[in-house]
C-alpha cells in the first residue's frame, strides 16, 4: 500500500521485490493473488490466529519478550472480527485499503497461486545429538 500511495507502479514494485533480497516463496506466490484481488491462498484468518497464537503461547511460557508476534496476533484478531474467521488471510490488507481509501490491485496477476517449482520429497526433522 505504501508503494501505491507513493504513486509507484505496483507491477514494477512487485518485480523490484522479486529480484531483491526481499524475495521469498510467499512473495512470489501470495503477492500475485493479493494484487489480483482474489486473495485465495486457501488459508484463513482463524488459521493465522491459531498458528501465531501457539507461537506466542510458547514465547510467553518461556518469558521471551517478543514484539512483532503480539502485534500480528492483534491485527489478525481484528481481521477475524471485521471479516470473519474463514475469510482468506491475505484479506487482512483490507484494513489498510479501508483506511487509505484505495484498493490494492494491479493488472496482469493470476487469481490462483501458480507454483511452478518442482515437487520434492519432504524430509523428516532429525534431532541432532
Amino acid at each position: 500500500m505504501t508503494a501505491k500511495k507513493a504513486g509507484m507502479d505496483l507491477n514494477t514494485t512487485y518485480e523490484a521485490i522479486r529480484i531483491s533480497s526481499g524475495n521469498s516463496f510467499v512473495h512470489e506466490t501470495e503477492s500475485q493473488v493479493i494484487l489480483n484481488g482474489s486473495r485465495d491462498i486457501n488459508f484463513t484468518m482463524d488459521l493465522v490466529v491459531k498458528d501465531v497464537g501457539i507461537f506466542q503461547e510458547i514465547a510467553d511460557r518461556n518469558q521471551v519478550p517478543l514484539e512483532i508476534s503480539p502485534l500480528l496476533l492483534e491485527i489478525f484478531k481484528d481481521g477475524q472480527k471485521r471479516y470473519g474467521d474463514r475469510e482468506w488471510s491475505p484479506n487482512i490488507v483490507r484494513r489498510l485499503e479501508e483506511r487509505c481509501g484505495e484498493k490494492l490491485l494491479a493488472p496482469g496477476f493470476p487469481s490462483e497461486i501458480e507454483d511452478d517449482e518442482p515437487e520434492v520429497t519432504g524430509e523428516e526433522v532429525k534431532v541432532r545429538k
